[in-house]
């Protein structure tokens, strides 16, 4: 859904050992600290709150808040912690990643979108890496329950072209169930680069969702799409949610709660709906910087920062199952071996 750039709550963790070779230097650390104040007052989605962090952040440095800093990845934690108790902004982070550094200041000095480089053909790597393979695009499972009830475990929203054939696989395993359960709990987030074709297999095609907005007051409406020829999915739907589950996961229970297609389940979600953006600081951190709001088409309604609620509270397995079983009368549903 979100072909942009993959969601806050996704990490992508390279761990270098040079980056605790030595602390940084003061002059490096407010160096540090005034790069990400100039990017949030210039980018963050809301000019004015962008200005209160960045405002928020100088101060820290003032105060001695990062003067015992001993490496960039002490200093990146730190500068988290900070930034989300202030903001109350899941996709406000800070991250000591010298690889991906390398990548996004080669993608500035080249002008060219940083998903581009270190790849020739301009993809993505979160979803064309052989890491994503590795991970089989987040469908960690999918299985056949008692009475017919299909369950589908999702670690992840990768959805591409690459992983295409197994959503197809996936979906086409629980064609003929009776119902279907879709495990979105722990689930960071992540995003489509193929447009909502994960929700068009549960809603007619050309339906409205979600309306992004820009600081500019620029709009972009995500719809589902026209293209998808596999047989959508019409038997009752479930979503398991938690608090770990955020960003494109907590936009795909929106969406279809908003429908009315699908019944979410748990806990309320972790509240982190703004679409981020990877910008480095230096050659040791980068920044996630906020750059869009999501809001449910025609009206203001969003998930940020309270969450996606539950239509049927549970926190145990029991209480899962009762709530499906109350749904469907169906013999009593385990979702986890």
């Amino acid at each position: 859904m979100y072909s942009r750039s993959c969601w806050l709550t996704v990490i992508y963790s390279v761990f270098c050992i040079a980056a605790y070779a030595q602390a940084p230097a003061k002059k490096e650390i407010a160096d540090a600290v005034d790069k990400m104040a100039v990017l949030l007052k210039e980018r963050y989605v809301s000019e004015e709150k962008g200005l209160a962090i960045a405002a928020y952040l100088r101060t820290a440095l003032q105060t001695g808040k990062f003067t015992n800093v001993k490496s960039w990845q002490e200093f990146a934690q730190l500068a988290t912690t900070s930034l989300q108790d202030f903001s109350h902004d899941g996709h406000l982070y800070v991250r000591n990643d010298p690889m991906r550094c390398q990548e996004l200041l080669a993608a500035d000095k080249a002008a060219l979108p940083a998903t581009a480089v270190g790849n020739t053909s301009g993809e993505d790597p979160f979803f064309y890496s052989p890491v994503a393979a590795d991970h089989n695009y987040g469908f960690e499972s999918v299985r056949i329950a008692a009475g017919n009830v299909g369950y589908l475990h999702l670690s992840e929203i990768n959805i591409s072209r690459k992983s295409l054939s197994t959503l197809y696989a996936a979906m086409a395993f629980v064609a003929h169930t009776s119902a279907l359960v879709i495990d979105l709990r722990n689930n960071g987030g992540g995003g489509s680069d193929t447009g909502a074709v994960f929700e068009s297999y549960f809603l007619p095609s050309e339906t409205p969702l979600l309306t992004f907005t820009s600081r500019t007051g620029e709009h972009t409406t995500d719809s589902t799409v026209t293209w998808l020829k596999e047989p959508h999915y019409e038997r009752p739907v479930f979503i398991l949610i938690n608090r770990k589950t955020a960003s494109a996961a907590e936009a795909f229970a929106f969406v279809l709660q908003k429908m009315k297609r699908a019944t979410v389940i748990g806990e309320p979600s972790a509240g982190a709906a703004n679409m981020n953006v990877w910008l480095p600081v230096n050659k040791d951190i980068f920044i996630s910087v906020s750059e869009m709001a999501p809001v449910w088409h025609g009206t203001t309604d969003s998930w940020e920062q309270r969450g996606v609620q539950p239509d049927c509270a549970a926190q145990t397995e029991a209480a899962i199952d009762a709530c499906i079983h109350d749904k469907i009368g169906r013999p009593k549903f385990r979702p986890v071996h």
